[in-house]
């Protein structure tokens, strides 16, 4: 296994700005990946957002058992990312 000191070496940087960048990656990718999944959910319904969803239910368009489902993941979805967002500052 190649050690994160080598790679920061031929990269000339610190190994903590190298891990920095890969963490930085990392919760790019998670938070892409929960993105995708948020916006597939809502897009079933012909929502962009949770709040749509929410519209959706309050204005009678859509039955609160037909979109319960995924109006709960959703709302996950949404605090994972938000999640997400607020360590994604903390690597400044």
């Amino acid at each position: 296994m190649i050690a994160i000191k080598e790679i920061a070496q031929e990269f000339s940087l610190g190994e903590e700005e190298l891990i920095r960048h890969g963490l930085r990656a990392f919760l790019l990718d998670r938070m892409r990946i929960l993105d995708a999944e948020c916006r597939a959910r809502c897009a079933k319904f012909g929502a962009a957002s949770l709040e749509e969803m929410d519209e959706l239910i309050r204005t009678g368009q859509v039955e609160e058992e037909d979109i319960l489902e995924d109006f709960q993941e959703v709302d996950y979805l949404t605090t994972r990312i938000q999640h997400i967002q607020r360590m994604l500052e903390g690597l400044h």
